[in-house]
């Protein structure tokens, strides 16, 4: 998860036990340090939060991890957008487990 407030990543953790088979690697706080890390860390999937600043950008996100599913929030967390460029929904806690796997 990337620049995602820590009481969101907890309720998204909650919400997700028992949904989706997954290992959170990293929360990462530092746009502008995210592509870095998320290079070195190699994810499958990046949540990309409303809180950072400079925002992240899921296209540079894209480009340094072509095979990652990058997953945005919008910023007032009522929309969930990603994989692909079109796909924007409803950000509900089945529509974030729907989007974890392909």
């Amino acid at each position: 998860m990337v620049t995602v407030p820590p009481l969101l990543a907890d309720l998204i953790r909650h919400v997700l036990t028992g949904r989706a088979a997954l290992t959170i690697v990293a929360e990462l706080t530092d746009a502008a340090t995210a592509d870095a890390q998320l290079g070195t860390l190699c994810p499958d999937v990046v949540i990309i939060g409303p809180a950072g600043v400079p925002p992240v950008d899921p296209a540079r996100v894209r480009a340094t991890l072509p095979g990652a599913r990058v997953l945005v929030l919008s910023e007032d967390l009522t929309q969930l957008r990603g994989p692909g460029d079109n796909d924007t929904d409803a950000f509900t806690p089945d529509t974030l487990a729907a989007r974890l796997v392909p």
